[in-house]
């Protein structure tokens, strides 16, 4: 198949590079092997941060006694807080999908793309072509290389957003992943 312009990832800058290359009269590619929407919706500032609003939630209810809000015994379900993080993520994932495939000009493709020229990429068995090439490949979680880690029980932010229980205090490092990979994420939001 031969485009106009290639997009590799659908994280944060490749869906809204695909609207504005399409816009412009362009056919485009867009690939993605897993998940619409990369890090942020699906194991960064989304999930975390509705994560951190019901934290925030329980916070307040414990000190409602300061503001003469009487209730009773305050508890935290974080299987109801992880399941409504889950639903966040969810929803705003397939509203991206589903707006993917409402754009004209646009072929969204699901698959492994492996570039193999300066004008071609590989997805699956079918070769796209084009004279642009956009690479939003996102990123993982790098885990540092500090003696005994592996020896030791640690989350990184993809884990810490599937848990159902609030894990150990042996695990918290969990949150300095978290708030690490929310700040970035925000500091990219801003700059777009």
């Amino acid at each position: 198949m031969s485009v106009d312009a290639i997009i590799i990832g659908a994280g944060q800058a490749g869906p809204p590079l695909a609207g504005r290359l399409t816009a412009a009269g362009m056919r485009v590619a867009l690939v993605e092997r897993k998940l619409v929407g990369g890090t942020c919706v699906n194991t960064g500032c989304m999930p975390t941060k509705t994560l951190i609003a019901s934290a925030r939630a329980m916070h307040l209810a414990r000190r409602g006694r300061e503001f003469g809000v009487v209730t009773g015994e305050i508890a935290f379900d974080m299987k109801v807080a992880a399941a409504r993080a889950h639903e966040v993520t969810r929803n705003a994932r397939e509203s991206n999908e589903a707006w993917l495939g409402s754009v004209d000009g646009l072929t969204f493709l699901r698959g492994h793309a492996r570039l193999t020229g300066p004008s071609t990429v590989l997805v699956g068995n079918q070769m796209l072509s084009a004279p642009r090439i956009f690479l939003n490949v996102g990123g993982r979680a790098s885990i540092p290389d500090v003696p005994g880690i592996g020896e030791v029980p640690y989350l990184d932010n993809s884990d810490m957003v599937a848990l159902e229980r609030v894990p150990s205090t042996s695990s918290s490092s969990a949150g300095a992943t978290s708030a690490s990979s929310s700040r970035r994420c925000t500091a990219a939001s801003a700059r777009a």
